[in-house]
């Protein structure tokens, strides 16, 4: 059994090389995962800020008296 050191060795190569393509798969992963969490922030900080500024147009709009934007599109007669 000269040979059995030397598949050993091969199996135990072949384990670390797999291991380390699952940890970088696992590593993009993660900043993937933190990427989108970012992005999720990102668009629900701009959600609130667009509300607030729905809110300031609506009391402009209320203090200047300007009437109300006919329906778009069409209308059940």
């Amino acid at each position: 059994m000269a040979t059995t050191d030397i598949r050993l060795k091969r199996i135990e190569n072949e384990y670390q090389s797999v291991r380390g393509v699952q940890d970088d798969i696992l590593d993009k992963m993660d900043s993937y995962e933190a990427a989108l969490l970012g992005l999720t922030e990102m668009v629900s900080r701009n959600s609130e800020r667009l509300d607030a500024i729905d809110e300031k147009l609506d009391r402009l709009m209320a203090h200047l008296d300007v009437p109300p934007k006919a329906p778009a599109g069409f209308v059940k007669e």
